[in-house]
């Protein structure tokens, strides 16, 4: 795993619901002061509230797939994810996001990666709009999850993880285009694809 060059005075983690992210917050920033955090949301609002610089969430594991309370902090709340990375615990692979209050302006520079959010119209063809908007631009689709909306019967949320630098033309072509088609639209974050 290469380090990362994330500058941070206090870090947000939560090993009550998992030991190995102690580890992760000391990878991400081993200078910095940890500080753990009881659950999910508490490590969450630690950065939101100004507590912590950053914070440290599993959002993927190899094993059991997304971690779902983390997709739905992502999807209410106004972090950033500014960086992802890999941590292999012995028995499984759990993907990170390192989240800040601010994107992150020059992921590109190493090539990078971004997340995005949106609600469709539950109309024929719409979520058909949405994936085409994306690859239409010459972007590759890393994955796509859905989540319940709490307000809506049978209503979803989508996140999709893109290769890609939204900071060019092209990205920015592919974000209107996608916004045009879209109910609703939150852009996560971007961040360095190693």
């Amino acid at each position: 795993m290469a380090t990362t060059t994330l500058k941070v005075n206090r870090i947000a983690y939560c090993a009550g619901m998992d030991p190995e992210d102690y580890k992760a917050a000391s990878f991400i920033a081993p200078e910095a002061v940890r500080v753990d955090c009881s659950n999910y949301d508490k490590t969450y609002e630690a950065v939101v509230n100004g507590d912590c610089d950053v914070c440290v969430l599993p959002f993927e594991r190899s094993r059991s797939g997304m971690v779902s309370h983390v997709f739905d902090l992502l999807y209410q709340g106004d972090l950033s994810i500014v960086k992802v990375f890999k941590w292999d615990t012995g028995e499984e692979v759990v993907r990170y996001a390192c989240l800040a209050r601010d994107e992150n302006p020059s992921a590109h520079e190493d090539g990078s990666r971004f997340m995005m959010i949106f609600t469709v119209l539950n109309v024929q063809g719409s979520l058909v709009k949405a994936i085409n908007a994306i690859s239409s631009n010459g972007f590759n689709i890393r994955f796509l999850h859905t989540r319940p909306l709490s307000y809506e019967e049978w209503g979803y949320y989508f996140y999709t993880e893109c290769d890609g630098d939204d900071t060019t033309p092209e990205g920015q072509k592919m974000l209107a285009d996608l916004k045009s088609v879209c109910e609703t639209f939150k852009f996560v974050g971007r961040y360095p694809n190693k």
